[in-house]
């Protein structure tokens, strides 16, 4: 049934950007008829095909479904796609797009109006190592380094804000000393 109408090479590409497998079949419009049941199709997998002009036609994979053999028609899938658009060859479509770091983003065609506020937790250290070193009084360094903690351990906005307040109060006679620390501190608040 299948072997009488015009096919185009396709290629399957998958989320990741590798092509799957090759197949022959039908374009006709919204769907692309694959003859092959033996093909791996998986919804947001490219459908690419190679046009004279030397470029990939690219469709997104929206909904494969399966159809058995019946009624003397072969087993195939019936593949809904949405066209992507029209990329040199080997270009545009599927990307491998690998984030890391602190307040990492992606934008792609569009403007960030994002504020990201990322908390260092080593400020916690380096306020202990610097109330160790600068506060002489065992009894201020020990009220402190616990209201220090306090701060550290808050699970919630409220908490934090009242071991914030104890922090800085416990403090008082020692700005001199945390005042380095006072803008890490209040991005804490914008989490």
């Amino acid at each position: 049934m299948f072997d009488d109408l015009p096919k185009s090479k396709f290629d399957i590409v998958d989320a990741e950007g590798k092509i799957r497998s090759q197949v022959d079949a039908i374009a006709t419009g919204k769907k692309i008829i694959v003859p092959d049941e033996t093909v791996i199709i998986q919804t947001g997998d490219e459908m690419r095909r190679r046009l004279p002009n030397g470029t990939d036609e690219t469709f997104e994979v929206v909904d494969p479904v399966y159809f058995q053999k019946t009624f003397g028609l072969p087993g195939h899938f019936q593949v809904e796609v949405r066209k992507k658009g029209m990329f040199p060859h080997g270009t545009g479509g599927n990307y491998t797009i690998s984030v890391t770091g602190t307040n990492s983003r992606v934008n792609i065609a569009s403007s960030d109006l994002s504020t990201n506020v990322a908390i260092d937790k080593s400020v916690f250290s380096h306020i202990r190592e610097t109330l160790k070193n600068k506060v002489d009084d065992e009894t201020e360094r020990a009220a402190l380094l616990a209201a220090l903690q306090r701060v550290e351990a808050a699970g919630d906005e409220n908490e934090l804000g009242s071991a914030y307040q104890t922090f800085i109060a416990a403090a008082a006679n020692h700005m001199t000393v945390i005042a380095p620390f006072l803008p890490a501190l209040g991005q804490m608040f914008g989490r």
